[in-house]
């Protein structure tokens, strides 16, 4: 009883909200898009560094 007690007493952020629900067809298209727009900024940093190469060698 005493480390019920204990657990309920802190202070600690409840992990989930009840108001809140997402279902895991949202979860995986977020997912998706995460993933897509992460790629999308690979590709930018990598055209960035070669465009800063280019210029670069030119002087």
């Amino acid at each position: 009883m005493e480390v019920k007690k204990k657990f309920s007493i802190s202070n600690a952020p409840d992990f989930f909200s009840e108001e809140m629900i997402i279902t895991k067809k949202s979860l995986n298209e977020n997912q998706l898009k995460f993933t897509y727009q992460k790629q999308l900024i690979s590709d930018l940093d990598y055209k960035h560094k070669e465009w800063s190469k280019s210029i670069y060698s030119k002087f």
